[in-house]
Formats: structure tokens, C-alpha cells, sequence
């Protein structure tokens, strides 16, 4: 291949390829991180001296997860789902970890430090759903020829972890930009002659 050749292939695909960095990450899912696990403690309703003590991002295949306390002689061994998670009810108050053998572990939050964790866990998981939605819709129409849609988020009636309202506004947002985003990323995408 001679050099003129070269050259005029080689600055079209550069071109393209920094014209497409922007859109790509418009519409790119997630990086793909390792789960990270959490817990959390929360008092029990009505009794000052037990907690809850909840987790999730832990590995169903991995077994059973042992529930510390760190403060104290409470803890538990207690089953994680299918789907990550666990719950030991009634222990004692106190500080608690969770971890599995050969397997994930996390200093279980309480507090003000939970609830931000819960919040931005909240916010997060309404941004992956938006850009995962907006795309699908996008790509949905623009393959049928609707290449002039415009973006119509769903702001579902939020689900997830409990949230407080400043954090379930912010997810709305999170989720309507992530859709919109990754609708138009998904429109120039399969639209383009």
C-alpha cells in the first residue's frame, strides 16, 4: 500500500473515530466493575436494643454469609439470595461486618453514612436503567424508520432501595438524562446513512 493510500484511509477513520468518542459514551453502558458488596444497619421499629442488618452485592454461590458484630458478641449466619442480598433480623445494637469465605466483605454503614449509600445506590441504579431504556427505545425506532423520534423518558414510580426525596429527585433527573442521552446516541446511531 503506498503512502497517499494510506493517508487518505487513515484520516476519514481518525476523523470518525473522534467524531464517535462523545456519542459512544453517550450510549455505552456502565463499565462493567466488579459488584461491590454493602451493608447496612438500621434500628429494629420499636425496640432500641436490636437492629436489622442488611447487605447486597454478595455471591449466592459462594455460600453462606457470617454477620459480625464488631462491638460485641451479636452476629449471625445467614443465607444471601439469588439476587445478592441478605437480611439478619433482630441482633443485637452495634457495629456489624459482613463477609463470606473466599467471597466479598463490607463494614456494614449506619446512619447518615447509610442513607447516603442508599441515595446514591438509588440514583446510580435509575442512571443504568435510563441509559439501558432510552437506548433500547432508540434503536427500536430509528430500525423502524422513526429517525426524527424525539426522547420520551418513562419516569416509572421509582423502585429500589429506600431513598430519601432529595435522592428519588435526583434519580428521576439521573434517569431522564441517562434516557434522553442514550435515545438520541441510539438515533444517530442506526439513522445515519
Amino acid at each position: 500500500m503506498n503512502q497517499r493510500t494510506r493517508t487518505t484511509l487513515f484520516i476519514p477513520l481518525a476523523a470518525c473515530s473522534l467524531a464517535l468518542g462523545p456519542v459512544t459514551a453517550a450510549w455505552a453502558a456502565t463499565p462493567h466493575a466488579a459488584p461491590t458488596a454493602q451493608c447496612f444497619v438500621e434500628p429494629k421499629a420499636g425496640d432500641a436494643t436490636k437492629v436489622i442488618v442488611t447487605g447486597e452485592g454478595f455471591d449466592k454461590a459462594k455460600g453462606k454469609a457470617t454477620v459480625d458484630q464488631t462491638d460485641g458478641d451479636g452476629g449471625a449466619l445467614v443465607t444471601v439470595g439469588t439476587d445478592g442480598k441478605l437480611t439478619a433480623a433482630d441482633l443485637p445494637a452495634g457495629k456489624y461486618t459482613v463477609s463470606q469465605q473466599n467471597g466479598a466483605s463490607a463494614t456494614c454503614l449506619a446512619g447518615q453514612a447509610a442513607q447516603d449509600a442508599v441515595n446514591q445506590n438509588f440514583i446510580n441504579n435509575e442512571r443504568k436503567r435510563g441509559t439501558r431504556e432510552g437506548f433500547a427505545d432508540g434503536k427500536e425506532l430509528a430500525q423502524a424508520g422513526a429517525c426524527d423520534a424525539k426522547a420520551e423518558p418513562k419516569v416509572k414510580n421509582l423502585q429500589g432501595l429506600t431513598a430519601d426525596n432529595e435522592a428519588k429527585k435526583q434519580a428521576q433527573e439521573a434517569y431522564k438524562n441517562a434516557y434522553t442521552a442514550a435515545f438520541d446516541a441510539a438515533i444517530n446511531r442506526y439513522c445515519t446513512d
